[in-house]
């Protein structure tokens, strides 16, 4: 069990998104009035894992969690229920387009951060019970010919979107939190219901 405290408080967590949703959409604004080619940033990848972590606390009935880089661990999130080589991983995304996985990459579950309609206040988060090591994730289909383990072997970087993965592992798939921002710090009771 780690002892390092997690210095990745709530308050930070609150600064830094609004911070980052605050510039998102100043340049969301400046390129919709002025049809300027803006590219509009990607969320700063310690304020998705912390809403994860933070999602996982409170409605996943995981206390031990903590942010892996504030206690000086490599990888996105840290937890007893898991080997620190074998850490929960966090992907974050705001549209339909493919999250990609390192071929080393190793994981003891899949935790999938759906900000597709953030902008609007509403976050889901889906919990796919699978490691890197499981065969359902050496054989899901990365396309129409290949497996992740078939593009790891070739030392690619294999992309899938989110909604590929639930197609083929629904059964592995649990919605953990469908909410806003501010309801991720209120703890729930802590029984895991599967919403579908």
């Amino acid at each position: 069990m780690n002892k390092l405290i997690d210095k990745y408080t709530q308050s930070i967590l609150e600064t830094e998104y609004n911070a980052y949703r605050n510039y998102y959409i100043t340049r969301f604004n400046t390129k919709k009035n002025t049809g300027l080619p803006i590219r509009l940033p990607n969320p700063p990848e310690d304020v998705t894992e912390n809403i994860a972590k933070f999602i996982i606390i409170n409605h996943d009935n995981d206390p031990s969690c903590k942010w892996a880089k504030s206690i000086q661990l490599s990888g996105d999130l840290y937890s007893d229920k898991y080997t620190i080589e074998m850490p929960p991983e966090v992907k974050a995304f705001t549209s339909d387009g493919p999250s990609s996985f390192g071929p080393k990459k190793k994981f003891g579950v899949l935790y999938f951060l759906d900000m597709r309609n953030w902008l609007n206040n509403r976050f889901i988060l889906w919990k796919v019970i699978v490691s890197s090591d499981s065969v359902e994730w050496h054989n899901i289909k990365m396309n129409k010919t290949e497996t992740n383990e078939e593009q790891c072997k070739q030392k690619r970087r294999p992309h899938i979107s989110w909604d590929n993965i639930y197609s083929q592992l629904p059964d592995k798939s649990i919605k953990v939190y469908d909410g806003t921002f501010e309801d991720i710090f209120i703890q729930q009771p802590t029984s895991l219901v599967a919403v579908q």
